[in-house]
């Protein structure tokens, strides 16, 4: 972007929604912080005027230890800490069947999952939905938490620590977001030129420890 004669100041929020709000009221740009659900989900509870430019690398979602350290150490009546918002609750629901934990009844949307969908729960399991960002700060209170990967990414939660790992969703990948006004506008197209350059995939194929972003396709 630079190259290109463009300045890129960088801003941080406390939590996705604060960050979309800032971008609908015009505070900010652009985001690099939610995938295509939540911001249709967005879009729909608050009337927002957001859209994708590009879809970006990604962390998956994963299940992580917390007072227990193993998927062998699970047992009766462990309780969970599991993103609040509609369309991470229901990512987390999927990876807790991956994990063989629970059973969602045949047929359900995978993007509206609820606790309410769960049809079979091996273990008697809690879930404690609450804001993913505050769930690195009050892993010491569940036996397991579930993560986005962006929130793992800014909480410098190592990837190798994922007991279970989604198979990252269309709908699921990261994505350039501004609003409709702006994605026409010479620097938006320079934004998507950029992530999808050769010299950025190549950068990312270098520096990608541990195969930490997936890319997508």
């Amino acid at each position: 972007m630079e190259k290109e004669g463009y300045q890129v100041e960088n801003k941080s929020f406390t939590n996705l929604l604060n960050a979309d709000i800032a971008l609908s009221e015009g505070q900010v740009d652009l985001n690099v912080d939610q995938h295509t659900a939540y911001l249709n989900n967005f879009n729909k509870e608050k009337n927002g005027q957001l859209t994708a430019l590009t879809k970006i690398p990604t962390v998956p979602m994963g299940l992580y230890p917390a007072q227990k350290h193993s998927l062998k150490a699970v047992s009766d009546g462990d309780t969970i800490a599991v993103p609040n918002d509609p369309s991470n609750t229901a990512r987390a629901y999927q990876l807790l069947e991956k994990a063989g934990w629970i059973k969602l009844r045949s047929g359900v949307n995978p993007i509206t999952a609820t606790k309410n969908d769960i049809v079979e729960n091996k273990y008697n399991l809690n879930f404690k939905e609450i804001d993913s960002s505050t769930i690195p700060r009050v892993t010491g209170d569940f036996s397991y938490v579930i993560l986005p990967g962006s929130v793992a990414y800014n909480a410098k939660i190592s990837s190798k620590k994922m007991l279970v790992a989604e198979k990252i969703q269309s709908d699921y990948y990261l994505v350039a977001t501004t609003t409709k006004k702006n994605a026409k506008t010479k620097w938006a197209k320079a934004v998507q030129r950029a992530y999808e350059s050769k010299e950025f995939i190549n950068y990312l194929k270098k520096h990608n420890d541990d195969s930490y972003w997936v890319m997508p396709q």
